[in-house]
């Protein structure tokens, strides 16, 4: 048995888990008062050890469950005896709804297998009914998994959306042949809205399979529908559009700041100015001096030799010449550094406001939102996974997946160790 992702088997180390809680959950005996010893009789010691035996079995199912779930998250696979293909095809399962890609795989599976890239890898039947397509695959997580595929090559029909992208570059002894299918649609989709003081702008993303980009409009009377909770109905281009609407909130900044720092500050809150000017959002600036009543704040700036013990985004005054950036992260969530006192020249080549908005991390709610719509697609040369050459002269022996087979016996002993806990109350 080999795994795909072996680093998980580290996570082994949790059987120490339930032989401690075994270990420290004895029970404690019971004082029962009684009369005379005489009455007492001798107990039975049969019983006595069952009861011992019953609870190590209860141990042993525990730790069998933990086993078994780090072995299904590293991937398990057993080496098998298929009868090995010169060439086989995957085809991503978005590309089934067009019927070209249907007709040409339905001629490729007479005389070649035709495999959907999703995991499992199951064998095209030709219906396309029955095969999710709206998910985007997890393109380098499949390749890792392509071992188990009785092929010696594989030529992938694929989109090649970079959200689909992940994780770090693979490593595989497969021979693969990518062919991107380049999509010609163009992307003009309203994607979110802002209330401002002035009224709302609508964001709309833009793009095609090369680029995406951005466009802010403000929304006309005539083209707004109705406001529901945190949402904007409305009209574009004779077309209905829903999207979460987003309110302008003020920014607020907490600024400490000792003698000595005026002018740092200044150049601080003159950033600031600029920002809210871009963002067309105010912000506002307090300051503060070691006031434990103050609310955390988006952002604080440290400008003092003491040590920061605040919660929150912090970024904190720390010297450091060797550093390439006047702004630097601190290996402390949430914490960064200001590497250098302020002045013009390092303000500018510096590129502090820039620094100073990108800590805001207002963007942080539209991630998901552009990544779902993102439309871009990587080339070619950028799709080849790390080619290990075998290092055996022998045929390479293929793999099948037995992650469901574990699942299914993980969900038995856990059905059993719940009804064997409940009845000796463990």
């Amino acid at each position: 048995m080999v795994f795909s992702n072996p680093s998980y088997l580290w996570a082994l180390l949790g059987l120490l888990v339930p032989l401690a809680i075994h270990l420290w959950s004895k029970k404690e005996a019971k004082t029962v008062k009684i009369g005379s010893v005489q009455l007492l009789e001798e107990s039975n010691s049969r019983q006595s050890s069952s009861i011992q035996l019953n609870e190590w079995l209860l141990l042993l199912l525990r730790m069998l469950i933990v086993s078994l779930v780090v072995f299904v998250m590293a991937g398990p696979q057993w080496s098998s005896n298929h009868t090995k293909q010169q060439l086989a095809y995957v085809v991503e399962p978005s590309l089934l709804e067009r019927t070209e890609v249907k007709k040409v795989m339905d001629s490729l599976a007479l005389d070649f297998p035709v495999y959907v890239l999703q995991p499992g890898f199951s064998a095209w039947e030709g219906d396309a009914d029955a095969i999710n397509t709206s998910e985007t695959p997890d393109y380098w997580q499949l390749v890792q998994q392509m071992d188990s595929l009785p092929s010696d090559s594989l030529v992938i029909f694929t989109k090649t959306s970079v959200q689909g992208f992940k994780s770090k570059r693979p490593s595989t002894q497969k021979k693969l042949h990518w062919v991107v299918m380049a999509s010609d649609s163009v992307q003009n989709t309203p994607i979110g809205a802002i209330e401002h003081a002035d009224g709302i702008q609508l964001i709309t993303q833009l793009g095609n399979s090369e680029q995406t980009y951005f466009k802010k409009e403000a929304l006309t009377d005539a083209e707004m529908v109705q406001q529901a909770n945190d949402s904007l109905q409305g009209t574009r281009n004779g077309e209905n559009f829903r999207v979460p609407l987003m309110k302008s909130d003020t920014i607020k900044i907490q600024i400490v700041a000792d003698e000595g720092f005026e002018n740092d500050k200044k150049f601080i809150e003159a950033s600031f100015s600029a920002i809210s000017g871009y963002l067309k959002q105010p912000i506002s600036i307090k300051d503060n001096n070691g006031d434990s009543n103050q609310n955390v704040p988006d952002l604080g700036i440290w400008l003092s030799e003491s040590i920061c013990d605040k919660d929150g985004r912090w970024l904190v005054f720390q010297p450091d010449s060797f550093a390439s950036q006047l702004i630097a992260p601190d290996p402390i969530a949430n914490h960064y550094y200001l590497t250098a006192r302020l002045n013009t020249q390092n303000t500018l080549d510096g590129h502090l406001t820039e620094q100073l908005l990108d800590l805001l991390d207002l963007d942080s709610e539209w991630k998901s939102i552009v990544s779902k719509h993102d439309m871009r697609q990587l080339a070619v040369d950028e799709l080849r996974p790390k080619y290990v050459q075998a290092t055996s002269k022998k045929e390479r022996a293929s793999f099948t997946d037995v992650t469901p087979w574990l699942l299914v016996c993980l969900a038995v002993l856990m059905i059993v160790e719940r009804l064997m806990a409940y009845v000796k109350k463990q």
